[in-house]
């Protein structure tokens, strides 16, 4: 027996396996563990801001959050800003 391309064929299998199951997994894990922390990122903005600011000063509140987020590296989406607050309200 060839043991040399049994070798190289549990080789390419494994491969195989890597591309196909673990590098999707991984990426999808990855872009979770992504998402749950910019939501923890607009979380902290939304609650500093409420707690800094009180309420009756929705615009002051929202420049604050703004600039916490900016500060943090994080591009702002103001969908998922007005969402974490009106998920905050709730």
């Amino acid at each position: 027996m060839n043991w040399e391309k049994l070798v190289e064929f549990l080789i390419a299998v494994a491969m195989m396996a890597v591309t196909v199951f673990l590098i999707p997994w991984i990426r999808e894990k990855y872009g979770a563990v992504k998402a749950e922390r910019l939501q923890a990122i607009y979380d902290i903005a939304v609650e500093a801001a409420e707690q800094l600011f009180g309420a009756g000063t929705g615009a002051r509140k929202k420049q604050y959050a703004v600039e916490y987020l900016e500060s943090q590296g994080v591009t702002v989406d103001d969908a998922m800003l007005e969402a974490t607050v009106l998920k905050r309200t709730n």
